[in-house]
């Protein structure tokens, strides 16, 4: 059963456009142009189909100016140059061959149920920390999009964020990361990205 916000439950298939594929970068130089910006870091763990388990990274960034400004969900795969178990290089850069197909799934679940989104990524490999490999979702500030939707759905209370990215040239496999969320990690993201959400959503009632 899903948690359903009254403005926005949907999901979004192949409908981003490339210039709205935002990276950290990105939204870091908008903030500097524009202003403040806010972060967000979520240690986690992930396996790429029956491999070990190691460490991920969940980033999120909040650019609010409303002239420019961005939103955006990151995903980090530490070691993902030298182990090359996925289809990273799919995914990296603009002119990706996976640049416009929707193979990101990433679900919220806590007591009051599950939001998810399917959506667009962009991809790009990490000077730091070395050979590291960032999948990212990313929307202008403000707007009623499905990663808004997503964020709307965090907290107060415990949960669990899942990113599952499937493969390009093999559909079938799979990248799986999770986190686990307290209340106060919850509450910590919501502080972070409140202030990039619709005004007048739920979450953010407007200044």
């Amino acid at each position: 059963m899903a948690a359903a916000l009254a403005w926005d439950t949907y999901t979004e298939i192949d409908i981003v456009p490339k210039r709205l594929l935002v990276t950290a970068a990105t939204v870091a130089f908008m903030a500097a142009a524009h202003g403040e910006s806010f972060e967000f870091n979520q240690a986690g763990t992930l396996t790429v189909d029956a491999g070990a388990t190691r460490s991920a990274t969940l980033h999120l960034a909040c650019s609010p100016d409303s002239d420019g400004g961005a939103l955006s969900i990151e995903l980090q795969v530490p070691e993902a140059y030298t182990r090359k178990d996925f289809d990273y290089d799919d995914f990296e850069g603009p002119d990706a061959a996976a640049a416009d197909k929707a193979l990101s799934h990433v679900a919220w679940t806590s007591a009051a149920g599950t939001t998810d989104i399917r959506h667009v990524a962009a991809g790009w490999y990490a000077a730091d920390p070395p050979d590291a490999f960032l999948f990212g979702i990313s929307q202008p500030s403000h707007h009623r999009k499905p990663p808004a939707s997503l964020i709307a759905a965090i907290g107060p209370a415990a949960g669990q964020l899942v990113w599952t990215q499937a493969g390009f040239d093999k559909p079938a496999r799979r990248l799986v990361a999770t986190f686990q969320f307290d209340a106060a990690a919850a509450a910590r993201l919501h502080g972070a990205v409140v202030r990039c959400l619709p005004i007048n959503s739920p979450m953010n009632p407007g200044r």
